[in-house]
């Protein structure tokens, strides 16, 4: 493995990247020369072989984007660290992703290291692909209203909820519409035999250790806000609101009733599936694809078991939907001033990012080239080749697609419940609850999150399992706010307040 690396690492500048050569801090960084032009890229690879300068695939991309691509691959897993290692020695490629907000990130961003496009995503004559970049997406990976970096696009709507059909069937029930309906579905999952063996072996909703994946769908669909919300014009955090204590009280109540596994608090995620697999339970909340995997691994367990999946219910009959969001995108990609001298490079750079959203882009990179890395069905589904030579040929391309445009290529899905996704995802979109604090940075949080996340957590927990009380519970979120929780309230509200990109 070691030596695949390396090898990766001389396909681009990586070697050069390691001995300083690009533009640091003390360095004047080189126009780009628009008659013979290059662009250095620095992004993630999941696989240990990339795409190479010689890959047929690569070399007819940058034909495609009228530039050459350097691309240096860095692996996944230490893929942070090379981003931080790039800021503290101020060198740096003309086109970086970064894949979260750190506090460095943060820093660098405010302090100017990096361009601010925050117009540019919106010049639709210049850039007709990257003006199509959700507002809310944008928003969501701003710094003090700023926009620094292109995002890669991901679902938006991608929650959902795991179901036994064949249950449902059995039982002659339909998919639930409200908060009662789903209850009364994780009710009957409990008392009424659905899997017709005679015995009283089987419960509703299979919940871990990982509580918010539940928890906050549950509360969305009470009313709560998605992680922050705004209370008499300030932000406050969900739980401060009554809607998501009522959904702490829903799964008390689910509890109580054996409706869910009782084992919930040490129950790992790690084993989320197996309950399910086995014919103990019949409802799962976390992403909608979980119902992909489910779907493909039961047939092998009971042949007759029907997945389905569905992305929400409502409070109650008249109540409109609401879904939780992701934040609708996997990473950014910067462009640091070092690196991009003039504004005239950074629109050529934008431009070949725009470029690449076309579909003869996206099709190459991720794909390949028709006829030779795949072939079109009778249909127009594509269908790959399966040679590993050619697959690596294109291998880890798409982690430089943005996304912002979909491709119109796409695979036959393999099972009613994947084609059944998409629409949840679709769907979704229209519903989703954003999260109004999602661009701000609390230093407090930064230093302070993973303490006062376990207060709450905890409390949590301990509320829906029965071992402390509602007033208990107000006590623990009280100390949230006097562990930190209220200086990073405050913090919030203060960049809330000086964000003149949102209208109050």
């Amino acid at each position: 493995m070691t030596q695949t690396w390396k090898k990766i690492a001389t396909v681009s500048l990586a070697a050069v990247m390691l001995t300083g050569s690009l533009a640091g801090c003390g360095q004047k960084a080189v126009s780009i020369d628009k008659e013979n032009p290059s662009i250095n890229v620095m992004t993630k690879a999941y696989n240990t072989e990339s795409a190479s300068p010689d890959s047929p695939v690569l070399q007819k991309l940058e034909e495609f984007l009228g530039t050459k691509l350097n691309i240096t691959w860095v692996p996944s897993t230490s893929y942070d660290e090379k981003v931080t290692a790039a800021m503290g020695s101020g060198e740096y490629p003309q086109v970086m992703l970064v894949g979260s907000r750190s506090s460095s990130v943060i820093q660098n961003s405010r302090a100017g290291t990096f361009w601010d496009i925050t117009d540019k995503l919106t010049d639709a004559e210049k850039f007709p692909n990257l003006a199509q970049t959700d507002p809310t997406v944008n928003h969501n990976t701003s710094i003090d209203g700023k926009v620094y970096g292109v995002y890669r696009s991901r679902e938006l709507g991608r929650a959902g909820v795991s179901i036994r059909k064949d249950w449902l069937d059995k039982l002659g029930l339909e998919q639930p519409k409200t908060i009662d309906d789903f209850y009364n579905v994780l009710k009957a999952f409990k008392e009424q035999d659905p899997d017709g063996n005679g015995a009283n072996d089987t419960y509703g909703m299979i919940v871990t250790d990982y509580l918010n994946g539940p928890l906050n769908n549950i509360a969305i669909w009470m009313g709560a806000p998605n992680q922050y919300g705004l209370k008499d014009g300030k932000l406050a955090p969900a739980f401060m609101f009554d809607e998501y204590l009522e959904a702490l009280k829903f799964m008390n109540k689910c509890y109580n009733e054996g409706l869910i596994n009782q084992d919930m608090a040490t129950y790992s995620s790690d084993k989320w599936n197996e309950q399910f697999l086995s014919g103990k339970a019949g409802v799962i909340i976390d992403v909608a694809d979980r119902a992909r995997r489910l779907a493909q691994n039961i047939q092998a367990i009971d042949p007759n078991a029907v997945v389905d999946v569905f992305g929400y219910v409502t409070k109650d009959a008249s109540s409109e939907p609401r879904t939780l969001p992701t934040t609708g995108y996997d990473g950014y990609y910067v462009f640091p001033k070092t690196s991009v001298a003039t504004e005239e490079d950074l629109d050529f750079i934008l431009g070949v990012m725009d470029k690449a959203n076309e579909q003869e882009a996206l099709n190459l990179m991720n794909y390949g080239i028709e006829g030779r890395n795949y072939d079109l069905d009778a249909d127009g589904y594509v269908v790959k080749k399966d040679d590993a030579n050619l697959t690596k040929e294109y291998n880890d391309l798409n982690q430089f697609s943005t996304g912002i445009v979909a491709t119109e290529l796409q695979i036959k899905y393999a099972t009613d419940v994947a084609e059944k996704i998409q629409e949840v995802y679709d769907e979704n979109k229209l519903h989703t609850v954003a999260n109004p604090a999602e661009p701000y940075v609390s230093d407090t949080y930064s230093t302070r999150g993973p303490q006062l996340d376990a207060i709450m957590s905890e409390a949590n927990t301990k509320f829906i399992v029965g071992q402390i009380s509602e007033d208990e519970w107000k006590a623990q979120r009280d100390r949230w706010l006097q562990q930190g929780g209220q200086k990073v309230i405050d913090e919030l509200n203060k960049a809330y307040e000086e964000d003149d990109s949102v209208q109050k």
